[in-house]
């Protein structure tokens, strides 16, 4: 076992030493530019990033929401407080109730991508509108006969 140790390490240095010559110096990295993607996969990341950075805000008050729904719904009855109000705590909640909270979270976060792609939507819209706007009355404004470009 210690002769294979040996024989490992050995190989590892050596590749480390004769790796550290300079052949990729000309390999540079590059920034993206907007053209290197086209929209879709930009909206679809977006919608992705969105979708997972809301999850755990969502969890969070899906399940304060639930919690307060159950402790209004048994009569306000302090066993059932949420741990928030001081109650007991989760001690007695089952898998089909973590499963509940999971699963609103998740329409929670779904609601809340769909929600930012309208909006991102009608933003740009409203860009291009004006853009559009904007070179009909630059045209207007110029004179019909001036022809200078």
């Amino acid at each position: 076992m210690r002769k294979i140790a040996v024989v490992v390490l050995f190989f590892f240095i050596n590749s480390l030493i004769f790796s550290a010559d300079n052949t990729y110096d000309d390999l540079i990295a590059e920034d993206y530019n907007k053209e290197d993607f086209p929209q879709v996969l930009r909206d679809i990341r977006r919608a992705e990033v969105i979708l997972v950075g809301s999850y755990p805000l969502s969890v969070f008050f899906a399940k304060l929401g639930m919690d307060v729904y159950d402790y209004a719904s048994s009569g306000f009855k302090s066993q059932n407080a949420p741990s928030i109000l001081g109650g007991p705590g989760d001690s007695e909640k089952s898998s089909g109730d973590v499963e509940r909270v999971l699963i609103t979270a998740l329409c929670i976060s779904a609601g809340v991508m769909v929600a930012d792609f309208i909006i991102g939507k009608i933003k740009a819209k409203g860009k291009k509108k004006n853009a559009n706007k904007q070179t009909v009355q630059n045209r207007q404004s110029r004179p019909a006969g001036n022809t200078d470009r």
